[in-house]
């Protein structure tokens, strides 16, 4: 999955998003602060919808540096990750280079100011990918908003103890409330301080920014990450996953599936198909469920499931009618299959199927394998 910066001023506009200036949780009495991280008046009533979908903003008051293009500019260049850790002393001359001199400048309000003057192209041959980053972005690179949660994502908790109300909220919130508080020190103009002043400032800011963005990359990645851990864990019907493995025999655009499996996928056209056209089939199913009668819909779809947990307790005249039986029904159609994580459209391809009579994987021709992300032993879904 490939992720886009957003445009927060735009965003912002277009949602006609409010902004966010107090840190207290209660202005007076047991009523909500209205301008503060958990306002009715800007996210909506306790309890409701809207409190879950509703942003806000805060005003960042001077620009800085988007935190996920911070992070791009601190690994394109050791120098560059010098002067954001205040080390060293530098200028960037006439041609845009970054030059270490004695008297020089460093800090990241210097990195900000100088940010446009810097010739980007001479990173070109160093780090290609991140340099193509910063320039497709480079119009989001600055920013002096930043959006908050809906406050009914991360709402107050109150606990009641013997003698004590504790109000509870989220780590996100904190860190929302160290940006907010630290926005209050700057002072308006900010040519009234030196920079030996103003840079620790900026950078305090900075730190929080990149902090709250680190918050949310660490909830989405890992197995347990919003990605793989909610969306990717999503059940679809009549898919499944699989290993994949290598058959060069195959032709190019089909895929080979143990036919256990695409039974399973093609479940219903298969359950029409025998009841409906193939007795014989139905009637050797019959035989080894040892009913007395015609195995019901109900039953057949159980068979199924046992057939996929394990198919070798079938006889061969059984596994040969039922491969029959999936040839015949799938002689027309087409399984979608991709490799997690998915990245873009093209990650989803299209292909025939051929029906293996055994074997525990997907098989794919190893010219298939580039285009789909393949590298013979990841996991694929269908």
């Amino acid at each position: 999955m490939k992720l886009n910066l957003l445009d927060i001023n735009q965003f912002i506009s277009q949602n006609k998003l409010k902004e966010i200036t107090s840190t207290s949780i209660y202005s007076s009495g047991n009523k909500l602060d209205v301008a503060g991280l958990f306002s009715e008046q800007i996210f909506g009533r306790i309890g409701s919808f809207e409190r879950r979908k509703t942003f806000g903003f805060i005003n960042l008051k001077y620009q800085f540096i988007h935190p996920e293009c911070y992070m791009y500019i601190c690994r394109l260049d050791t120098k560059l990750l010098k002067i954001v850790n205040n080390k060293g002393s530098f200028e960037v001359n006439n041609n845009g280079e970054i030059v270490e001199v004695d008297d020089g400048q460093t800090g990241i309000y210097f990195l900000i100011k100088n940010l446009k003057n810097i010739n980007w192209n001479i990173f070109n041959k160093k780090k290609p990918k991140i340099l193509k980053f910063i320039k497709n972005n480079f119009d989001k690179i600055f920013i002096d908003q930043y959006i908050v949660l809906p406050a009914g994502i991360r709402d107050i908790q109150i606990s009641s103890s013997t003698q004590k109300t504790l109000i509870q909220y989220s780590e996100i919130t904190e860190l929302y409330q160290q940006v907010i508080q630290r926005i209050k020190i700057l002072p308006d103009d900010l040519s009234s301080l030196s920079e030996d002043i103003i840079n620790p400032m900026i950078q305090q800011i900075q730190q929080s920014l990149l902090a709250i963005n680190n918050w949310f990359k660490n909830r989405m990645k890992g197995k347990e990450g919003l990605i793989r851990g909610t969306v990717g864990k999503k059940t679809i019907d009549y898919s499944g996953r699989f290993i994949v493995t290598t058959d060069s025999s195959l032709d190019l655009g089909y895929i080979g599936l143990p036919y256990y499996f695409a039974i399973k996928l093609f479940e219903p056209f298969i359950l029409h198909y025998i009841t409906k056209k193939d007795q014989q089939c139905l009637g050797l199913i019959q035989n080894f469920l040892k009913s007395d009668s015609p195995p019901t819909i109900f039953e057949l779809k159980r068979f199924f499931k046992k057939l996929t947990e394990d198919s070798t307790k079938i006889d061969v005249q059984l596994r040969d009618s039922l491969i029959e039986v999936t040839n015949e029904v799938l002689k027309d159609k087409l399984v979608l299959y991709k490799r997690d994580p998915v990245e873009n459209r093209d990650s989803y391809m299209c292909a025939n199927i051929r029906v293996d009579k055994d074997g525990y994987a997907l098989a794919l021709n190893p010219l298939d394998l580039p285009r789909s992300g393949g590298d013979q032993s990841g996991r694929f879904t269908q």
